[in-house]
């Protein structure tokens, strides 16, 4: 019986962590895939260019090694950046005289007790590092997981930029489900994965099993909607499974980067189902937050850096995806390891200000004020005049709730430097804010704007 790609790389990575040490490892190999397998070309997949571009300077050879090894024959060996990095990798095809590399079964709903044919990385809801910009999320996955009586809601949809851990919690929960060994079917996939093998049930004549497969599942997670954007036939088959799912009270998931009302192409009768239940946007994280996984993602690796190193690290990383704080972890590594340099402030300075070219710095409340007050045509007197004028209270809200959103500053704080407000007026506008974002999709536009206007104002 033929090896599959993650069985073969499997072996291969576990030889590779004998040669070249386990921090080696953990820095450079942990998060590859082979992708596929075809006429003596081995694809590999890699989480951004850096680590491709190293590995293929510094270990090609070993892998090259290892993989004939593993195979029996020579092999070639590209790089490819695996945008997601979380989907398994499947083999096109085998040459004779080498191990068959069989491609999986496509995304077959299973019971939680059983394998999934997806995850090859495990993501666990334990090791997801929750702030004030993903509670929302995390909290409603909890709710989701219930198992002493129903949840409060069936259907979750979680949107976010890419990169800040949608993915996660997703497999977290399909993992969670499998975790418990209930007799319960779960399944998991990406859009385009739901879409290929819808399209071969309908050129094969098996339509009807498909509907019978994916409609009598329990637990149904799909990621990365936007793909099912202008494809009218597959969706129209999704709000029909999506239909009895929801008479049968089963669970569903979602997620994309972008609420469903704002997905160009995405049917309404579509979107206004996937918003039928829980809707939980993440945010990028904040200072607290991004300092928590920078500490994780470098013990991980196997280092311990000085507080003031962590901190300044966090200072000019504050507001990226959790990818991009990924990759500049491992560059800043890289550049120690190689020039035997040790990871302090300075180097931190010259690898963030090379990657990321210009330096991000705090957003501040004066930013804030700064972009409400052009934005409504106001002056400083104007927008804080003692009063309570109708046109002003909008800014004066979104004054708060982007100081709350996008600084550490306390609610008192806050009140204090925007018109000596009292802390409960900045409660009051956080509440009366996230309110009108979940109902209406022209003030969902407006402070995205706003917000993009506000972190411009950060660059140096």
């Amino acid at each position: 019986m033929g090896q599959s790609c993650s069985e073969i790389w499997a072996g291969v990575l576990g030889n590779i962590q004998k040669q070249v040490g386990t921090i080696t490892f953990n820095l450079w190999f942990r998060d590859t895939e082979l992708l596929s397998f075809c006429s003596n070309r081995c694809e590999i997949g890699v989480p951004n260019s850096f680590i491709g571009v190293w590995l293929q300077r510094h270990f090609l050879a070993i892998i090259q090694e290892k993989l004939t090894g593993a195979i029996g024959g020579a092999v070639e060996v590209g790089f490819s950046i695996n945008s997601n990095n979380s989907y398994p990798p499947q083999a096109v095809c085998s040459s004779p005289g080498v191990a068959t590399i069989d491609k999986p079964a496509a995304n077959t709903a299973v019971g939680v007790a059983g394998r999934s044919p997806l995850l090859q990385r495990t993501y666990r809801l334990e090791d997801f590092i929750v702030g004030p910009s993903n509670q929302l999320a995390y909290n409603a996955a909890l709710e989701i997981l219930k198992d002493s009586g129903p949840p409060n809601f069936n259907s979750l949809f979680i949107y976010g930029s890419i990169g800040l851990g949608k993915t996660h919690i997703l497999q977290g929960i399909w993992n969670s489900f499998k975790e418990r060994g209930q007799p319960l079917k779960a399944v998991y996939m990406p859009a385009e994965d739901w879409t290929n093998e819808f399209i071969h049930a309908l050129k094969g004549g098996k339509v009807e099993g498909f509907r019978h497969k994916y409609r009598k599942v329990d637990v149904f997670l799909m990621d990365d909607v936007r793909f099912l954007s202008s494809k009218e036939g597959i969706q129209e088959e999704l709000v029909h499974t999506i239909n009895a799912l929801a008479q049968s009270s089963k669970r569903m998931i979602f997620a994309s980067d972008a609420h469903p009302k704002l997905i160009k192409e995405l049917k309404e009768s579509l979107a206004n189902r996937m918003i039928g239940g829980m809707l939980a946007e993440i945010h990028p994280p904040d200072f607290k937050t991004t300092l928590a996984i920078v500490q994780t993602k470098v013990s991980r690796l196997g280092h311990s850096f000085s507080r003031e190193v962590l901190v300044d690290m966090t200072d000019g990383l504050k507001g990226r995806s959790i990818r991009e704080i990924e990759s500049a972890i491992t560059a800043l590594l890289a550049q120690a390891t190689t020039y035997q340099r040790e990871v302090d402030v300075k180097l931190v300075k010259e690898v963030f200000n090379h990657l990321f070219g210009q330096r991000r710095r705090r957003v501040s409340l004066e930013d804030i004020e700064a972009v409400i007050r052009n934005h409504f045509h106001l002056t400083a007197q104007e927008l804080w005049y003692p009063g309570r004028r109708r046109s002003l209270q909008l800014p004066r809200q979104l004054c708060c709730y982007f100081a709350r959103t996008l600084t550490n500053h306390s609610h008192e704080e806050i009140g204090h430097h925007f018109g000596n407000k009292r802390h409960t007026f900045c409660v009051s506008s956080m509440g009366k804010i996230k309110k009108r974002l979940e109902n209406d999709m022209e003030f969902v536009k407006l402070t995205e704007e706003l917000h993009e206007e506000i972190t411009r104002k950060t660059l140096a």
